[in-house]
């Protein structure tokens, strides 16, 4: 299972910073549906700081912030969950975006919502084919696609399960981190052979 990290402003703020700056402004447009300038992000993480809408990302061994999801609750009928997107290009077509839109799935059936949603530009190819791969109706409108995909009704199991993978997110920061530190005290000692350090967390549901 990927861990995916709640992350937490401001305290990820650089780390967010810096996968929004590792994307080019096509991906930028696409990820925001319009051209943005280099002030557009760090409003961006000042809204998201003063609306609590929160984020989850998945780290690289590096610790470097490859693939990140806002998830915002909309205030309409039928109380739905809008999921937003990004992924460093050399880690996608490799299920990231996926995992992030089925933790935002899991997400709102732990909070009674109804559906989940997805807002993108009509030429937004990739993220529209995973959309249909999971099951979304989408429609196009002015250049611009929805989709929506109904969720179940949220169970204890579900409530329980947010739990564990917020449980496994910090253990697989927590394991990558102490990782890098031991890496980086053997890194000068040439004569010594690497180390491949494996921690497995076993979550009882």
């Amino acid at each position: 299972m990927t861990a995916i990290v709640r992350l937490h402003l401001p305290r990820h703020r650089a780390s967010l910073e810096a996968h929004f700056a590792a994307h080019s402004s096509e991906d930028l447009r696409l990820r925001f549906c319009c051209s943005i300038g280099p002030e557009f992000v760090a409003n961006y993480l000042d809204r998201l700081q003063t609306t609590s809408v929160p984020s989850y990302g998945i780290f690289n061994p590096g610790l470097e912030l490859i693939a990140v999801g806002q998830f915002s609750e909309i205030d309409q009928p039928g109380h739905d969950l809008e999921a937003g997107l990004s992924v460093l290009e050399p880690y996608r077509r490799q299920g990231l975006a996926a995992a992030l839109l089925c933790r935002a799935a899991s997400y709102g059936r732990s909070r009674g919502l109804k559906a989940m949603v997805i807002h993108c530009l009509a030429g937004n190819t990739p993220m529209l084919s995973l959309a249909r791969r999971l099951g979304m109706t989408i429609e196009m409108s002015r250049g611009e696609a929805d989709g929506r995909l109904k969720l179940r009704a949220g169970t204890a199991f579900d409530f329980w399960s947010e739990i564990a993978y917020d449980h496994a997110g910090i253990a697989d920061s927590v394991a990558k981190a102490w990782q890098l530190a031991v890496q980086s005290a053997l890194a000068p000692r040439a004569v010594r052979p690497r180390l491949e350090l494996r921690c497995d967390f076993v979550l009882l549901a």
